[in-house]
């Protein structure tokens, strides 16, 4: 009983979660609890659960008396999210191209393969290269890394979906061969270098249209 009310409120959390990042709850819009319980057909608590879940990954923000708002993106916020994105992924590359294991390897060359067969998808595309980045961050063999980083992507997807669906894929599937690369041969200095020049591309494209 107690797994599968734990699967109904992963379910109802993913499903609120997609509709913030590919804005089908814009914003400064207003969420309720009984409205998405209506919604979703469930009880409320699965969507109290959930909403309270995205608070804390900054997606949304309790209204007192009125529910959650969905939250505006603020550009200090995402200047230091990508600042610490850049530190974490940076050093994660780095660490993964001494610890990453076979299998792990394997798993980052076939989400590569999948990223770019699934180019003209972006539902697909972001959720393979959100696993890309994780995958990476797993091989380096630091807990702490993976789990800050998890926390860190979690908040940029609006904007990250946001600068996929503006066209900015086409280097992508260079650019994750290029890391792969470079932690195959255990480069760990050109592999930090690589992952962050992505990343410092993908902020100043962002921050052109914030």
């Amino acid at each position: 009983m107690e797994k599968n009310k734990q699967s109904l409120t992963e379910g109802v959390y993913q499903k609120i979660k997609d509709l913030i990042i590919y804005n089908g709850l814009l914003p400064g819009e207003i969420i309720t609890v009984g409205e998405m319980a209506e919604r979703f057909n469930v009880s409320k608590t699965p969507i109290r659960d959930s909403l309270n879940t995205l608070k804390h990954e900054g997606l949304v923000e309790v209204l007192p008396y009125k529910g959650f708002l969905v939250r505006r993106v603020d550009v200090k916020e995402l200047l230091d999210l990508f600042q610490l994105r850049i530190i974490l992924e940076g050093s994660g590359a780095e660490l993964a191209a001494k610890n990453i294991l076979p299998q792990q390897l394997e798993q980052l060359k076939d989400l590569a393969s999948r990223c770019k067969e699934s180019h003209e998808n972006s539902h697909s595309l972001m959720r393979l290269n959100y696993d890309f980045h994780m995958a990476i961050a797993k091989g380096s063999g630091n807990q702490y890394i993976y789990s800050f980083l998890s926390n860190v992507l979690n908040q940029l997807q609006r904007v990250l979906y946001a600068d996929l669906t503006a066209g900015n894929r086409s280097d992508m599937h260079v650019e994750h061969e290029d890391i792969i690369g470079f932690i195959q041969t255990g480069d760990g200095e050109n592999a930090r270098k690589a992952l962050v020049s992505q990343i410092e591309a993908t902020r100043n494209r962002i921050m052109k249209v914030v």
